[in-house]
């Protein structure tokens, strides 16, 4: 028993150890700023934030739950909480679900360090990434809904889905995964409380469904961003090896330069050989019903990836001809299941050859140099992917032009220029990151919400969804005054940032309210704003209700929890 205990507190120390090297040196003090990876010292909760008054709501509730949270914890400690927790949830969810420290071990490792998992990090998609780490943890409690189960375990679901659920893809990812196994017919688990989880599930889809139905142009979708985002190989071997790996990302500037080398098809080769084998040995630890279900998400997922690399024509008809299916698009998304089914079954493999040597020195050193070869094909994995999620510091400007909108009373919400989605600031190094303007600023932030995205065949604009924003770059295209335009679009304010590219308007006529280094704060002349205040109340009471539901399901639990310990206690 003592070894036992050891070997697994050895195992979370390993998946510690791997979550730190990872991360690193995105936990020194500052942000790590890269893509759509934006934290700042405080985020507001604005109509925005819950996905009213913009673009379609990819970020809700992400930026409700960050400004919410972010009340009590400064922003660059809940960053450094969300890079650590991903790849622990993920890893300790791994060794929780599989039979075994040396399938956990190995299990856990792959599914931490691959290519997905470094793509999502580095082009900043943590939400998503949250869902994927928790999906292992709702698996387990699929298996024991099958099983009969009771209603805490119902509850448990419930609380997993919904804390997957920051982003329209997260919440899809873990609903799809690990719900209908527990739930459909042949689930020990009473009928009445199926239907009951059932529709607490959707009612958890509600903060991004919601406004996203409503949202004026929900039916609207750019033909251009099914091919954009359709998986791009990064390795040799093609798209079909670069899928299986779980790699693919549309975009090319996040993918590491490890990729390209003979080791990466040498790793991909070792790890499908190892899931292959330890595929049957996954359905007896597992059960044959979760993992007949997980298979058919990963493949489904795998097919669908494929086909848009393959297949783009027929891919894009297909999403042009399903509502709804514009969530699907970014196609590298949808391997997160193969992802992590591989890495279960390659951690039963490796078990089950290890299983194979008389001698347990030579299965436990077999074991542990599984577990390293992942690191050693990948070494620009470690340290932030090489650095590139290394922690910055925000200019002093950003502080000043958020004080000075705070302080004053003039109505009207931001425009932010240069007129681009993306920023390179000298201060981050000239790394890639979305524009940081509505995270910081305490007004509603309207931003260029085009993507220029790079192909094979050229440059391709795919055009963003924010009515506002889609005026102001007709304004600029056409050649009119963009000053003029904003007050009538209830903007009253101009941020100029320098030291990035994109086109900046004259403003002639407008105050310079406060001029940096680096930032530049316009106001509008007075009495030209046409004030506009999005109805967010319908959103609003909808999401307090989840949260405050959700909320008691936490306390109860605890408190649950709690008793069971004192119980425990007494009887020992």
């Amino acid at each position: 028993m003592a070894g036992t205990r050891s070997t697994r507190i050895l195992a979370y120390a390993w998946i510690g150890l791997l979550a730190v090297v990872i991360a690193g040196p995105a936990l020194l003090p500052g942000f790590a700023l890269s893509y759509d990876l934006v934290f700042t010292p405080r985020q507001d909760l604005l109509p925005a934030s819950i996905g009213v008054g913009g673009g379609l709501p990819r970020a809700a509730p992400q930026d409700a739950v960050v400004a919410l949270v972010e009340t009590v914890v400064p922003g660059a400690w809940l960053e450094k909480v969300i890079l650590l927790a991903i790849p622990i949830l993920a890893g300790t969810g791994m060794l929780r679900l599989l039979p075994g420290t040396g399938a956990g071990v190995v299990g856990a490792t792959l599914a931490i360090a691959n290519p997905y998992v470094a793509q999502r990090l580095v082009i900043g998609h943590w939400g998503l990434l949250l869902a994927y780490a928790l999906a292992p943890w709702a698996l387990i409690v699929a298996r024991r809904l099958r099983a009969g189960g009771d209603a805490w375990d119902g509850l448990r679901l419930l609380l997993l889905v919904a804390a997957g659920s920051l982003t329209p893809s997260g919440s899809l990812l873990i609903s799809a995964l690990a719900v209908p196994p527990a739930l459909l017919p042949g689930s020990a688990y009473a009928p009445a409380r199926r239907l009951a989880v059932t529709a607490a599930v959707l009612a958890t889809w509600l903060p991004w469904l919601l406004p996203a139905v409503v949202h004026p142009v929900a039916t609207a979708a750019d033909p251009d961003g099914s091919r954009v985002f359709a998986l791009r190989p990064d390795m040799p071997g093609g798209p079909l090896l670069s899928a299986l790996s779980g790699g693919g990302i549309w975009n090319a500037e996040v993918v590491l330069a490890s990729r390209s080398t003979v080791l990466s098809v040498a790793l991909a080769i070792l790890v499908l050989a190892l899931a292959t084998w330890g595929a049957r040995p996954l359905v007896g630890a597992v059960g044959r019903c979760v993992t007949s279900w997980w298979a058919l998400c990963a493949v489904i997922g795998l097919v669908a990836a494929l086909a848009s690399a393959i297949a783009p024509g027929v891919w894009s008809g297909l999403l042009d001809s399903v509502p709804g299916a514009g969530l699907a698009r970014d196609a590298h998304k949808l391997l997160a299941p193969w992802v992590l089914l591989v890495a279960a079954a390659a951690g039963m493999g490796a078990a089950r050859l290890a299983g194979r040597l008389r001698d347990r020195s030579a299965a436990s050193a077999l074991l542990m140099a599984v577990a390293v070869v992942p690191l050693a094909c990948q070494p620009d994995l470690l340290a932030g992917a090489g650095g590139r999620l290394s922690a910055v510091d925000y200019p002093r400007d950003w502080s000043t032009v958020r004080q000075a909108i705070e302080d004053d009373g003039r109505p009207g919400d931001v425009a932010s220029f240069p007129w681009a989605s993306f920023r390179r600031f000298d201060w981050n190094a000239g790394r890639t990151v979305l524009d940081p303007a509505p995270r910081w600023l305490t007004r509603t932030t309207v931003v260029a919400d085009d993507l220029v995205a790079s192909t094979p065949q050229g440059d391709v604009v795919v055009s963003g969804d924010d009515p506002r924003a889609q005026a102001i770059a007709q304004a600029l295209a056409q050649g009119e005054s963009v000053a003029a335009l904003m007050p009538d679009l209830g903007i009253g304010w101009a941020l100029v940032a320098r030291g990035t590219p994109g086109p900046v308007p004259e403003l002639p006529g407008w105050e310079r309210v406060t001029d940096t280094p680096t930032l530049t704060l316009y106001a509008a002349p007075p009495g030209t704003v046409t004030a506009i205040h999005p109805d967010s109340r319908l959103v609003a009471a909808v999401d307090l209700a989840i949260a405050v539901s959700l909320l008691a399901g936490v306390l109860a639990l605890g408190i649950r929890r709690v008793r069971a310990r004192r119980a425990a206690r007494l009887v020992a």
